[in-house]
């Protein structure tokens, strides 16, 4: 039957290369952070321009999710050579994707920004429109890189996607120190070096995919005109996890506007709680990766019983996962908020909705399990109806209610709490029992 080794053979690459994102986000802050001058407008501007970079790739790179349910199942099924006319389609499909987003919104930058962030600083603005031209040009690279994650994990190797992770951080963070301040006969371009830095990085990423594709994988990208008799199911599944995406986004805006609602201190606070929260998410989701790959794979086999007993084993392994983390924070309680600011009222204010975040992770781990594998089995659509009725059935209406009764920031992470628990224990206490 199904093992831990198996489980951690996919999960392990996948949480390392999930935390490689967050990592280059902190270390291109850090070298910003050497600057000479105008430090804090350049940092505040790469953050809010990042942002909507971040969010645009987060909703355009679900065909990722598409593929891997389909190839997962293919592979179940002994059927590759059926789709392999689909792989090259869906990462030109991709590439067109990114193209035609990076033109629109490096063209309009500045009214996005106006209508999306508070801080309307002229400095601000400027920085955020210098660095999103030059990073917009690797919208492109960036959703390429997403569908060759989605072939590796469908194809149940997630080592592939770590190597080119890793790579593409080595380039990023080599090119960030040579750009940023100069080196030699190199001048320092500060804010447009960090730009670069990231689109060549991806650049990397990309040749390092095509080498796996070609060496590793029954796939190649030699474009047929045909379109493959999956294609028009990977564009819905995309589309429904697009919608369900654009729900999520909307619960973390809220969270974001409301916290701001509550003064700048309990911002500072939030913002380092919900740092933490991401961090575990990555964490999980490594499992619940791992559960992407393999229930489709066992779908395809026609498989149920396979499919129920790795439900019940990711749902343990990732109850350990978050039993951990929930333990480590615990530990560090006292400390934890120190690390992050000096601000005494910022961390008192952190350590009295910690507590929140420490009992959440064993809901998280349920909802990421049974999250990763409905995407593998491909029901996007259940998927997008869940998270609507979450966000717009939970979330909206305990945040709004505990709001009322002035519960300050904490009306914000229990809406968090009911939102995880409405979305894992409806998943599967409902549906997947009733499949």
């Amino acid at each position: 039957m199904l093992s831990l080794k198996e489980i951690n053979r996919l999960a392990i690459p996948a949480i390392l290369y999930n935390i490689v994102e967050p990592l280059l986000g902190l270390i291109d802050t850090a070298v910003i952070g050497q600057m000479n001058e105008n430090v804090t407008i350049s940092q505040a501007g790469i953050g809010l321009a990042a942002g909507v970079i971040a969010t645009l790739v987060w909703g355009l790179a679900q065909i990722r999710t598409a593929v891997s349910a389909i190839v997962s199942q293919y592979l179940g099924g002994g059927d590759l050579e059926k789709i392999k006319s689909l792989i090259p389609q869906s990462l030109y499909f991709s590439a067109l994707i990114g193209f035609v987003f990076w033109i629109i919104t490096a063209y309009f930058f500045i009214p996005i920004a106006d209508v999306l962030f508070i801080n309307k600083s002229p400095e601000v603005l400027n920085v955020a429109n210098e660095y999103y031209q030059i990073r917009a040009v690797g919208l492109p690279l960036s959703l390429l890189v997403a569908g060759f994650f989605g072939i590796f994990r469908g194809l149940q190797n997630t080592k592939y996607a770590m190597y080119a992770a890793f790579a593409g951080a080595i380039v990023n963070t080599v090119l960030d120190l040579v750009l940023v301040n100069g080196y030699e006969f190199i001048p320092a371009m500060g804010v447009a070096g960090v730009a670069w830095a990231s689109v060549i990085a991806q650049l990397s990423m990309v040749v390092v995919c095509i080498f796996f594709l070609y060496k590793k994988t029954p796939f190649n990208l030699k474009i047929s005109k045909k379109l493959n008799i999956e294609f028009n199911n990977m564009l819905k599944i995309s589309g429904n996890m697009l919608l369900r995406t654009l729900a999520l986004n909307l619960s973390f805006i809220m969270a974001l506007r409301y916290a701001s609602k509550y003064g700048e201190e309990t911002l500072a606070a939030y913002s380092i709680g919900i740092q933490i929260w991401l961090f575990s998410s990555f964490f999980i989701d490594g499992y619940a990766t791992a559960g992407n790959a393999m229930a489709g794979k066992y779908l395809g086999e026609k498989n149920n019983e396979k499919l129920k007993f790795l439900v019940k084993k990711l749902l343990k392994v990732n109850l350990l996962a978050a039993a951990f983390l929930s333990i480590s924070y615990l530990i560090l309680y006292n400390v934890l908020g120190s690390w992050f600011t000096d601000n005494s009222n910022v961390i008192l204010l952190f350590n009295s909705f910690l507590w929140v975040i420490i009992l959440a992770q064993p809901l998280n781990s349920l909802a990421f399990t049974m999250d990763g594998i409905f995407k593998g089995m491909g029901r996007a659509k259940l998927l997008r109806n869940t998270l609507f009725m979450g966000t717009f059935g939970v979330f909206i209406p305990v945040l709004l209610v505990t709001d009322y009764f002035d519960w300050g920031v904490m009306s914000i992470w229990m809406a968090f709490v009911f939102w995880m628990a409405f979305r894992g224990g409806t998943l599967l206490y409902w549906f997947f029992r009733k499949i």
